[in-house]
């Protein structure tokens, strides 16, 4: 079966900041092609490593971001016009330099060609310059100041999981996505500018969407609940902890009577805890009626009596959890593929399911695999 992307090429020099949108990409047919130093990309040097994997093959990073990609090692100096033929026979290149820093400076790009800039702070303003990283990303779209506990230093948001260069590599697909279709009308490429700051405070919701900044009023941090209402957030049972979120009035008549006729307690049934307002003005003592409630029982048992109340209550998932989850299982999701070591894996299947099947992976390659096939 014919894949969206099939035919098409593209370039990635970027390290991990592209290796997201890229990946997608080379899953939907795409030839993905990562140009990399001698000693290999950034993502090879990620951390957890594959214990007896050859040098610069150990990545568990690079083995998934990487899979289905072809790799190419070549000097600029040396392969000059091998890598100028390359670079002209792409469709789209995916770079994380400045057009004036980057690695492709010196060679020139065709008008087709459709260039995808993954920069921190954007190709044009004061700090179009600037160096930054998952952390300074996280701290300059104010997603930072607002996470974690008021009494406590700010929290990386996914800690070292490097979501915001991952939300900003599916930015970036997205916008190739839109130039590809736009070529088809004008000919030409376009340069796709994304500025990893402006992708976080686009999904910020204290600072960004849906709070307005007009009012410059000062979002204080809630630690693991949120002051939109109680209960809201984070609550411990007995095996873990779940999520619980609580906005609706129909939500809260069902979370009152259920508190109460576990723990029969008569005054969470009063009116005045209806309103929204006071339920916040409360929450110290209404966090304490509702852990009554959760510690007492399981994730799973919170889980499904939660669906059977109407109220939006999710376990947190340990990563056994997750492993032996059913649902998981019974829909297919998860995928079996080969590591660089030969061993094999379960990994994340598709992010998305179609009524064809487009999605493909392969194993990710090794250093300068494929570098024979496109440098003379």
């Amino acid at each position: 079966m014919t894949q969206p992307y099939s035919g098409l090429r593209i370039l990635d020099v970027t390290g991990i900041a592209g290796a997201y949108g890229t990946r997608l990409f080379a899953s939907l047919g795409a030839e993905v092609i990562k140009l990399e130093p001698a000693g290999g990309s950034p993502v090879r040097q990620l951390g957890p490593f594959l214990e007896n994997a050859p040098n610069n093959e150990g990545s568990l990073w690079w083995a998934y971001l990487a899979m289905g990609s072809k790799s190419v090692v070549a000097d600029p100096i040396s392969n000059r016009d091998s890598l100028q033929t390359l670079i002209e026979s792409c469709d789209v290149i995916f770079d994380d330099e400045l057009p004036e820093t980057s690695k492709l400076g010196e060679f020139s790009i065709s008008p087709k060609t459709i260039r995808v800039c993954l920069t921190p702070f954007g190709l044009s303003g004061s700090k179009r310059a600037w160096k930054s990283s998952n952390l300074v990303a996280w701290a300059a779209s104010g997603v930072l100041y607002t996470t974690g506990f008021l009494d406590r230093p700010p929290v990386a948001p996914g800690g070292p999981a490097q979501l915001i260069l991952h939300a900003t590599a599916l930015n970036a697909m997205a916008g190739a996505q839109i130039a590809l279709r736009m070529r088809k009308q004008t000919g030409f490429g376009q340069t796709v500018d994304i500025s990893m700051q402006e992708v976080g405070l686009s999904l910020a919701p204290e600072t960004g969407v849906p709070m307005m900044l007009d009012d410059r009023v000062h979002r204080a941090r809630t630690g693991n609940r949120r002051d939109l209402g109680r209960p809201f957030g984070l609550y411990p049972c007995s095996d873990g902890y779940v999520s619980i979120v609580v906005l609706m009035p129909v939500h809260w008549e069902a979370m009152a009577n259920w508190i109460h006729e576990e723990t029969d307690n008569e005054t969470i049934l009063e009116d005045v805890f209806r309103d929204p307002s006071v339920r916040t003005e409360t929450k110290d003592l209404l966090d304490i009626w509702t852990e009554e409630l959760t510690v007492s029982k399981s994730r799973l048992e919170l889980f499904e009596e939660g669906q059977r109340r109407g109220i939006p209550i999710t376990p947190v998932n340990t990563i056994s959890a997750l492993a032996d989850d059913r649902h998981l299982a019974a829909s297919g999701y998860w995928e079996t593929v080969e590591l660089p070591t030969g061993e094999a894996a379960r990994i994340p299947g598709a992010p998305f399911r179609t009524n064809q099947n487009w999605w493909r992976t392969a194993r990710a390659p090794f250093l300068g695999e494929h570098t024979d096939d496109f440098i003379s």
